[in-house]
């Protein structure tokens, strides 16, 4: 019986998305931030949906996560977008989007 994984977090590297759980992203983040803060380039490894991926971090890489929030909304529910909030060194924050379901 395969074990079942709530992939929460979207992470956006290099023009690619990676579906990971809240515990490896932060993971993920926290390595990624600590590397852009010490003026490092190197390769950070990624638990995600499909497998493992080292990307490659350094002080002016751009990295995104954003939360993806399940929840049910009605047609009359307008959908706000996402306040971007940037992070320090270009790795940037979470941020939280609807998805009707």
């Amino acid at each position: 019986m395969p074990i079942e994984h709530e992939y929460s977090r979207v992470i956006h590297h290099g023009g690619r998305s990676f579906f990971a759980t809240t515990t490896m992203s932060d993971i993920f983040i926290a390595h990624a931030r600590d590397t852009a803060e010490r003026g490092d380039t190197e390769l950070v490894p990624l638990l995600h949906k499909g497998g493992v991926e080292l990307l490659l971090i350094g002080p002016l890489t751009r990295v995104a996560v954003t939360e993806i929030e399940v929840g049910s909304a009605s047609e009359n529910t307008p959908m706000q977008p996402a306040a971007v909030r940037p992070a320090a060194l270009s790795v940037a924050a979470a941020t939280r989007h609807r998805v009707a379901g």
